[in-house]
């Protein structure tokens, strides 16, 4: 398994990179950090999902002495860990240029971090089990649409969720990031168990 994690991060070593770009860039261009971290995680979880099919990677793994569920399991293992240190490592760049550069970048707060996460946790739950369904040449395609989509409507959904989300939260406080985060750890873990499926059906 561990193994099969290292080649999830290798071949996706460029993606990854590139997630540091996107990020720098909406950053760069004014845009709340929040949305700078929704649009490096869409990026990330969608190019991520790609590389083994683009490779052919998996023609060689099932020629190896690992089970379909570990290949799966692999691979959401490793968009967990991606999220999970792209969050602490950017994180922490932008408290260090704020702290060494005089900047005012604003931090992520407990809340956002959650909800972040719960957000990525969700774009996972999607498009790793698309990845096994279409092949990548149109998976890419509807991963560009989806993108193109998530261009339009981002400032109708930036006003409301500054009009609408921030109040629920202030009404309800944590209980609605429980509910939330409940609700985003069951799809995601419903699309594991999912996509294992899938793949053992799957003619390779």
């Amino acid at each position: 398994m561990g193994n099969l994690m290292l080649k999830d991060l290798f071949l996706n070593r460029y993606s990854i990179l590139l997630s540091f770009v996107v990020f720098a860039l909406t950053l760069a261009n004014g845009f709340n950090t929040v949305y700078c971290f929704f649009f490096t995680l869409l990026f990330l979880i969608g190019t991520f999902t790609q590389y083994d099919g683009f490779n052919k990677v998996d023609l060689l793994l099932n020629a190896l002495p690992y089970s379909r569920k570990q290949i799966v399991s692999s691979q959401y293992i490793g968009v967990l860990v991606c999220i999970t240190s792209m969050l602490i490592v950017l994180s922490g760049a932008l408290y260090v240029i704020n702290l060494l550069f005089d900047q005012s970048f604003s931090l992520l707060s407990i809340k956002s971090i959650g909800l972040l996460y719960a957000v990525a946790l969700l774009d996972a739950a999607f498009f790793v089990p698309i990845s096994y369904i279409i092949p990548p040449k149109y998976a890419l395609i509807s991963f560009g649409i989806f993108g193109l989509l998530t261009g339009i409507i981002i400032v109708p959904a930036m006003r409301f969720y500054e009009n609408y989300v921030l109040k629920l939260i202030a009404d309800y406080g944590y209980n609605l990031y429980y509910i939330s985060g409940g609700i985003a750890i069951l799809l995601f873990l419903l699309s594991w168990s999912f996509t294992i499926q899938i793949y053992k059906r799957k003619d390779v």
